[in-house]
C-alpha cells in the first residue's frame, strides 16, 4: 500500500463533477442549441421565466381591479412614551428630573425606541400612583390630557414643541452637527393651529397680554 500524501489525494466519489461546456459541438450532447431546443420563451437569453405577476400578455391582475382606500400623506405618527415609564426611569436615576426633559433626553436614555419615521414623541398617561412624580419640565411633541394634567398637578410644566426632520435629527444626534440648526416653525395650517393653542400646551401659544402674531 502506497503512502498517503498530497500527490495522490483524490476527491470522494460523486463529490466533484466536471463543468458542462455547452455550444461546443455535437459530441458533447450539448452543442448547437445548448440543450434549449428551437425558439420559444425558454430558448431566449435570461432565465426564460416571466416576472412575478405576468399573465401571458393579458391585463395583469393589479390593473384589472381598481384602487381602494385612502392614504393621508399629511398624517403624522408619534413614538409613544408612557408617563409611568418616565417615572420608573427617574426612580432608577436614568433621567435627571432637575433638567428639562426633551426628545433627545428620553431617546438617549432608551426610554423610547423606534423614533425612526416618527414626527416626535407623545407622552401618554396615566401616572403610576406607586412611583414618585417630582415637578418636571417636559418639552415633547404632544401630550395626552391625562399625562399633561398629572405633570402640571405635581408642580411641573409641559410644552408641546414642533420639530421638522432636520431639527428632530439634531435633537437626537447633536454630535453629528458641526453647528446648531435653528428649529423650524410649523408651516402647515393644522400644525400652526395646534402649537398656537394654549389648550394643547403649544410653545407658540401666546402668553397673557401677547397676540398670536407677536408670538410668531
Amino acid at each position: 500500500m502506497s503512502t498517503l500524501h498530497l500527490g495522490n489525494l483524490s476527491p470522494a466519489k460523486g463529490s466533484a463533477t466536471a463543468n458542462t461546456r455547452k455550444g461546443r459541438g455535437p459530441g458533447s450532447g450539448h452543442g448547437k442549441q445548448s440543450g434549449r431546443g428551437h425558439k420559444g420563451q425558454l430558448a431566449r437569453s435570461g432565465n426564460g421565466k416571466p416576472v412575478p405577476g405576468f399573465a401571458g400578455g393579458q391585463t395583469p391582475i393589479h390593473k384589472v381591479f381598481p384602487k381602494r382606500g385612502f392614504v393621508n400623506f399629511t398624517r403624522k405618527t408619534y413614538a409613544p412614551l408612557a408617563l409611568s415609564k418616565l417615572q420608573a426611569w427617574i426612580a432608577q436615576s436614568r433621567i435627571d428630573p432637575t433638567q428639562p426633559i426633551t426628545i433627545g433626553t428620553v431617546v438617549r436614555a432608551n426610554a423610547v425606541h423606534g423614533i425612526s419615521g416618527a414626527s416626535g414623541v407623545k407622552l401618554l398617561g396615566p401616572a403610576d400612583a406607586e412611583l414618585p412624580l417630582p415637578p418636571l419640565e417636559i418639552e415633547l411633541s404632544r401630550f395626552s390630557k391625562q399625562a399633561a394634567e398629572a405633570v402640571i398637578a405635581s408642580g411641573g410644566k409641559v410644552t408641546a414643541v414642533y420639530h421638522n426632520n432636520l431639527s428632530l435629527r439634531q435633537e437626537v444626534f447633536p454630535h453629528k452637527f458641526v453647528r446648531p440648526v435653528q428649529n423650524a416653525k410649523p408651516i402647515r395650517r393644522t400644525d400652526i393651529e395646534f402649537y398656537t393653542n394654549p389648550a394643547n400646551h403649544g410653545y407658540l401659544a401666546p402668553k397673557e397680554g401677547e397676540s398670536v402674531e407677536g408670538k410668531q
